[in-house]
């Protein structure tokens, strides 16, 4: 057998264990609902930011998407998946 074989061999054993499964879903999602919604926060800031920056060059729907539709339909996703993801953190502790 290949050195690759061994080591996949091994990978998908190590995998099969039921703690490693259970302990690296709730270590992600506890990673995702801290640093990971940071990141979005900060992504989805800077997009608002632009939005907003560009609004009064725009004119008609433009101007009403940049200036009202997409920061707030940002800010419900946002709301959202903060919520959604805290209360799975809560629940896999």
């Amino acid at each position: 057998m290949s050195k690759w074989t061994e080591v996949r061999d091994s990978l998908v054993e190590a995998m099969k264990l039921e703690d490693i499964g259970k302990n690296l879903k709730a270590d992600f999602v506890t990673w995702l609902s801290g640093e990971g919604l940071d990141f979005a926060q900060e992504v989805v800031d800077k997009i608002i930011e632009e939005c907003k920056k560009d609004a009064p060059t725009e004119t008609g729907w433009c101007r009403i998407r940049d200036t009202f539709v997409v920061p707030v339909a940002l800010n419900i996703v946002m709301y959202v998946l903060r919520t959604v993801l805290v209360k799975a953190a809560e629940e896999s502790k």
